[in-house]
């Protein structure tokens, strides 16, 4: 899931940066990509300001990854793992659904070209 600020706020150089939405939106068409835009109309939400990973273990365990700008955080004790989870289910739920994150992404290469 990518928030839309990531998608607007633009690199200095537009070719640089048309070059980087294009190969977004060109990964989002690939058969094992699933790329989801969270839209500034889903509001706050509690992965704000850092990301998020879900890691599943052999052993059938699971474990969050928290990283912002300064640290990353391992959490592994498992009501905590679930409380992340499930905000990341809601987070998803609010996103664009992969199709319209693609047309979204799309526009946005359109708008961009230099």
């Amino acid at each position: 899931m990518l928030d839309e600020s990531a998608l607007r706020r633009s690199a200095n150089d537009p070719k640089s940066w048309y070059d980087q939405l294009q190969r977004i939106a060109d990964a989002a068409d690939e058969p094992h990509m699933t790329i989801q835009v969270v839209p500034f109309s889903a509001g706050l939400h509690g992965l704000m300001g850092g990301s998020l990973s879900l890691l599943w273990m052999a052993d059938g365990s699971s474990v969050a990854y928290l990283e912002d700008n300064n640290s990353g955080d391992l959490i592994e004790e498992p009501g905590e793992v679930a409380l992340y989870r499930l905000a990341y289910d809601r987070l998803r739920d609010a996103a664009l659904t992969p199709p319209d994150s693609a047309a979204f992404m799309r526009q946005l290469v359109e708008e961009s070209r230099p």
